[in-house]
């Protein structure tokens, strides 16, 4: 009697437990994540390590629009 009372619970708990393994609605999802995180590393290395130039590109610019300003 007891071993029909486990398969009575087992049998709902494997239903569930295949039927979360054979859901693949969230991967896409996933994957687009994970892309995003990856496109977003990138972007920060690349920031990082041309920061310093940037800011000195800009600061010449700046240095010159203030030498051209004092002119006119």
């Amino acid at each position: 009697m007891t071993t029909n009372k486990l398969s009575t619970l087992a049998d709902p708990a494997r239903s569930a437990i295949r039927r979360l393994h054979q859901d693949e609605t969230g991967q896409g999802m996933t994957e687009y994540v994970i892309i995003l995180v990856a496109i977003a590393v990138v972007c920060i290395a690349i920031a990082v390590s041309f920061g310093g130039k940037i800011k000195g590109l800009f600061e010449t610019a700046d240095g010159e629009i203030d030498n051209v300003d004092s002119n006119l």
